[in-house]
């Protein structure tokens, strides 16, 4: 007999994807409505991030791998700074959370521009007061 605790300790996920995705490896994503994977928008409240090694073109239906804990990589919207509480820009990407808006991660090094990609902690720490 095998006994098990039943959960599932890994730190990723697998999601059809909702719509087709472009670029998306290093990209908070979420669920939609009814429970596929879209990329997140700004200040959602990401589910984590796609990994690194994400196609370049993902089809609507095919399968996506989301981290959802522990220390990922992600792509940047702006400079940010060690450090910051972070939450997707409208495309998914890092940006420096302002009130009202929902953590996905702490920066654990600085971007000085967009397009960079960063180590971070995920922690999905709910909104930031307002």
């Amino acid at each position: 007999m095998f006994i098990s605790t039943g959960i599932n300790d890994s730190p990723v996920i697998t999601g059809k994807a909702a719509a087709a995705i472009e670029n998306g490896a290093f990209l908070a994503a979420k669920f939609d409505e009814n429970g596929n994977i879209v990329l997140a928008g700004a200040g959602d409240n990401a589910l984590g991030l796609l990994i690194a090694t994400t196609p370049e073109k993902v089809a609507a239906g095919e399968d996506v791998t989301v981290q959802i804990k522990d220390i990922g990589l992600w792509k940047t919207g702006g400079a940010v700074a060690a450090g910051a509480e972070l939450t997707p820009d409208t495309n998914g990407a890092a940006v420096t959370a302002a009130a009202g808006k929902y953590v996905t991660a702490i920066a654990l090094e600085s971007a000085t521009a967009a397009g960079q990609v960063i180590k971070v902690q995920i922690v999905k720490s709910g909104k930031l007061p307002a």
